[in-house]
């Protein structure tokens, strides 16, 4: 699996913005709410008028964009806090599509070789010369420095860093900067995956998983593996990562640790993974059939299989747990909320188009949320829900003694629209809560978690 496809779908769902302090975010989510407004773009592959679908019936929701996209190589992502859509036409050409006016803007780039999206919605271009271009708010920014080779895999980073893996022997990491030259390490050859913020990279090299520091690319540690891995996968939060074998269950390991948590037994040997946003579901794909195998991430049992074909956009699961797949000629929606796993939508003749899951819809997506809503600070978040109740009561979805990975994690939480904060350890050996909430009860706060589509337990803090 190429990394800008994860990428480019973690984007998409998680750079909506709402609104911080005790009131309501914004867009009309509730302080309950645990699923933001979605859709389901569809991109003309070959040229035309892109449209939205509704989740999970994938009816035509009526908007459709009032002007024509050109012929389209792939759909790079969504920066929503600009509801800007980013796509690149088969001539190489960088194009957006301006959600709230419904039409393209004039072409940002020409001659894009290469592209990725960072974590905070900075675009990355590469051209023929192997110049890196960034768009920054939709503001161009060159690189002062060309990359020494076309790259194979890139990922935005932190910093405004790319990453990029470059084809050949073994894997050359290179990591670039607007003003400072390239730095170049040597690794192994194998799949290669990032975390979302691009602060931890992992290689399947065969006998070992390489765990590299992009910061410091001394500091890489190799973790001994069996049967032959052949993929890596983090999770969306970077807490876990996942290992492909040719023979043998799927290993799961602790990041921080380096520990093996857990074993996957599947039907047969994985070939690529890939998981939905939220971290609650995985999705193999078998080395011997172009079909999907469904994991349960919860509990890190195997649950099922799909008729799918794997591309850069699909299959991909959207945030009310509806597994999106090409099938033949058609798309065809299956509702994982649901024990047997129903069909509950098909778009007949979708296959040959792309397809992009939104956190945002016509309804919701104003020119002021889209623009102004700023995104909550976690520790003000946790600052404001400390004094908002006498006895809160919290959903708890994580701990960890890293205090910078538990508070990205809850800004990526925040930025999905939800109430997230970071509760600081009240014992040395206590780690860092990432929380929602408070709620006004445990049974509102149950509630709400059975529709998270992620782990979680009730915790109330003792005063």
């Amino acid at each position: 699996m190429r990394l800008p496809s994860l990428l480019a779908v973690l984007v998409a769902t998680v750079t909506v913005a709402c609104r911080s302090g005790a009131g309501p975010p914004a867009r009309g989510l509730s302080a309950a709410s645990t699923t933001p407004p979605s859709s389901l773009l569809r991109l003309p592959a070959a040229g035309g008028a892109a449209e939205l679908y509704r989740p999970p019936s994938l009816e035509a929701w009526g908007w459709k964009a009032d002007a024509s996209l050109p012929p389209l190589r792939r759909a790079v992502g969504a920066d929503l806090d600009l509801g800007l859509v980013y796509v690149l036409g088969n001539k190489n050409e960088l194009v957006a599509l301006d959600l709230l006016s419904a039409r393209p803007r004039p072409t940002l780039a020409t001659g894009v070789r290469d592209i990725t999206m960072g974590p905070d919605g900075t675009v990355y271009t590469v051209d023929d010369s192997l110049r890196v271009t960034q768009f920054v708010r939709r503001n161009p920014v060159r690189f002062s420095h060309r990359l020494p080779s076309r790259p194979r895999e890139m990922v935005g980073g932190r910093n405004s860093a790319l990453l990029t893996i470059s084809a050949g022997a073994a894997n050359a990491l290179t990591v670039l900067t607007p003003e400072d030259q390239p730095v170049r390490a040597l690794y192994p050859t194998g799949g290669v995956a990032a975390t979302f913020w691009g602060d931890l990279l992992a290689i399947a090299a065969d006998t070992a998983v390489l765990l590299i520091d992009p910061d410091d690319s001394t500091a890489t540690t190799s973790i001994p593996v069996t049967g032959h891995a052949r993929a890596v996968l983090f999770s969306p939060s970077g807490h876990r990562f996942y290992v492909a074998r040719r023979e043998g269950p799927v290993l799961v390991y602790n990041r921080f640790t380096r520990e093996r948590v857990a074993e996957i037994n599947l039907p047969g040997g994985a070939g690529a993974l890939r998981s939905d946003p939220y971290g609650r579901w995985l999705m193999v794909n078998p080395s011997a059939a172009d079909s999907l195998w469904l994991v349960d991430m919860a509990t890190n049992k195997y649950v099922g299989s799909f008729a799918a074909e794997w591309s850069t956009d699909l299959p991909t699961i959207t945030n009310q747990q509806l597994l999106l797949v090409r099938t033949g000629r058609d798309i065809v929606g299956w509702d994982l909320s649901v024990g047997d796993f129903p069909e509950r939508g098909r778009v007949r003749g979708g296959a040959a188009d792309l397809w992009l899951p939104l956190a945002w819809t016509p309804e919701t997506g104003t020119a002021s949320s889209l623009a102004q809503a700023p995104v909550p600070d976690p520790a003000a978040s946790a600052e404001a829900a400390s004094a908002a109740l006498p006895n809160n009561v919290y959903l708890q979805v994580s701990s960890s003694q890293n205090q910078d990975w538990a508070a990205e994690l809850a800004r990526q939480l925040a930025q999905q629209g939800l109430p997230a904060s970071v509760l600081d350890p009240r014992a040395v050996e206590d780690g860092y809560r990432v929380v929602l909430g408070p709620y006004p009860s445990r049974e509102v706060a149950e509630s709400t978690g059975r529709k998270l589509g992620r782990p979680f337990f009730v915790y109330q803090p003792e005063r």
